[in-house]
């Protein structure tokens, strides 16, 4: 019961927030580090562009299915290694959620964060590499399990506070976003990192450098509704329904169903 509630929590709002105990770290102990050079040749950039650039329709679908279920090999090749990461993070979150399929979750989440640590590891001064396996290895963790989840929040967190240095506005200031989100559900004290207002400086932070995206205006709103104050949330769901959709069609259609449900949460308060 304790592992559905957190499941349901955490995917509903797109993106896993864990807790950390300091003396075990889950990633340390299940990364395989799967690097060769042998599997360039079966995975182009150009094969990977064409499955992100039609996500969005049924064979396109299909097709990052197929690719995924093979469990290629990861190349040692910084765009190939972020562009499998960041697929797996699509294909996990919006599609495989809703749909029965034959790729188990754990292991598609395992090579996506495996896949987003090759890229951090080549290119250590680029975004795209923290960021998708911050993501990817918080999937992984409430996949596999709660207590694995908690154990991986402080790496993804770390790697999320690199990838704001690197660049706050990546994926319409994702790296700030996210990390709100870790700061708003994390316990704080003695326990771990929590800090309410630290999560409410990263969201505010968010929506004054990429106002555009309604999921900083959105998770701003959750954090004062969780606070109780019902009329600053209602303003920010609202405000949050009136931002265009910047992002992709599927993404798009979880945001307001999301946003929905808040506002109507919010009014029955």
């Amino acid at each position: 019961m304790l592992k559905n509630k957190y499941n349901k929590r955490f995917f509903l709002f797109l993106l896993p927030i864990f807790m950390v105990f300091p003396a075990y770290s889950d990633e340390k102990n299940n990364t395989k580090e799967i690097v060769t050079n042998e599997s360039q040749d079966l995975i182009s950039e150009k094969l990977l562009d064409s499955l992100w650039n039609n996500r969005e329709n049924i064979d396109g679908e299909n097709q990052i299915y197929l690719f995924l279920s093979k469990e290629n090999t990861i190349p040692k090749d910084f765009n190939i290694a972020w562009k499998i990461a960041r697929l797996v993070y699509y294909y996990g979150n919006f599609i495989l959620i809703d749909a029965n399929s034959k790729i188990d979750k754990t292991k598609l989440f395992k090579y996506g964060y495996e896949a987003g640590k090759i890229a951090k590891e080549i290119e250590p001064k680029k975004v795209e590499g923290y960021y998708w396996y911050a993501i990817n290895l918080g999937s992984y963790g409430l996949s596999k399990g709660i207590f694995s989840a908690l154990s991986n929040a402080k790496p993804g967190r770390d790697a999320l506070l690199e990838a704001a240095k690197i660049d706050p506005k990546y994926q319409w200031c994702g790296p700030l976003r996210i990390l709100g989100r870790y700061y708003q559900e994390v316990p704080g004290g003695l326990i771990s990192f929590g800090d309410k207002k630290i999560a409410e400086d990263y969201f505010t932070q968010a929506i004054q450098t990429c106002p555009e995206f309604r999921l900083n205006t959105m998770y701003l709103g959750i954090l004062k509704k969780k606070a109780g104050d019902k009329t600053n949330a209602l303003e920010l769901f609202k405000k949050a329904q009136t931002l265009p959709e910047v992002d992709g069609k599927n993404e798009e259609k979880r945001y307001s169903k999301e946003l929905a449900e808040n506002i109507k949460s919010v009014q029955n308060m």
